[in-house]
């Protein structure tokens, strides 16, 4: 089994909803906090190998998410794996403001900090990255300047952009490129829309919207397609996300509202 379990696939999970043009809108979105069962298949082995929670509440002018995620404990023995998001939006346009991401993996840390700023279709980010090898290893830190041009997000408020898709104006086989900035690198998203699907969630059957996407850095695609299933209804939540690992296959499944 890939000792990262969790990561990989909850990173996919967030980077669906970008069928969205750039708007200067304010978007209204209810406070709430969502939990997702991480199953891993292998073989004869099907079994929940992680959980992840992500909430959103209002504050002022901004939203402020996180996201939790961690092992289940079958899975501490294989490796040790603790992250945590946390990404600050403006109300108007979803904008990323800042964006950390935390790791505890092994005895291994790493803390990456993002501070955004839009200039009408540019955008840009310090990114900050604080790493450390090993428990008794010195900590290092090292900074770059990232840019885009055109709508950019970081990996956890792309999940919010949900709530302004109108996949029903869609067209299957449609897609769209955003870029995205994940730590210290910027990557293109592309994401392909191929119709509505029915999906196999809590012990029934949820109309959903089917897509697929896939990641691409300096040219080179650098993940295989993802197939993703968000609901059809007005809170289009992504109820389930799967894709291949190189020994196994991982998926997502949304769990249910906590408030």
């Amino acid at each position: 089994m890939k000792h990262k379990v969790i990561l990989p696939i909850l990173t996919l999970l967030l980077c669906i909803p970008f069928m969205r043009a750039q708007t200067s809108e304010t978007i209204s979105l209810p406070d709430e906090t969502l939990t997702y069962d991480v199953i891993y298949k292998w073989g004869f082995i099907n079994k929940v190998a992680g959980y992840a929670t992500m909430s959103l509440r209002s504050e002022g002018d901004t939203y402020r998410a996180s996201l939790v995620a961690e092992n289940a404990p079958w899975a501490n023995s294989i490796y040790m794996l603790r992250d945590t998001l946390y990404s600050t939006m403006s109300k108007q346009g979803l904008f990323p403001l800042s964006y950390t991401y935390i790791a505890h993996e092994a005895g291994k840390y790493k803390k990456d900090v993002l501070t955004f700023h839009r200039s009408g279709n540019t955008f840009t980010a310090e990114a900050v990255r604080y790493s450390r090898p090993s428990a008794d290893a010195p900590m290092t830190s090292s900074t770059i300047d990232l840019e885009a041009q055109g709508m950019t997000v970081d990996m956890l408020n792309a999940f919010f952009y949900l709530r302004t898709l109108d996949f029903p104006s869609m067209k299957q086989g449609n897609s769209v490129t955003v870029n995205i900035f994940s730590g210290s690198k910027k990557e293109l998203l592309t994401i392909t829309y191929l119709g509505n699907r029915n999906v196999e969630l809590n012990g029934g059957t949820l109309p959903a919207y089917y897509i697929n996407f896939s990641f691409t850095r300096r040219g080179k695609v650098s993940s295989a397609p993802i197939e993703g299933w968000i609901s059809a209804d007005e809170r289009r939540i992504p109820v389930k996300v799967e894709g291949q690992l190189p020994v196994g296959k991982v998926r997502a499944l949304y769990t249910g509202p906590n408030p």
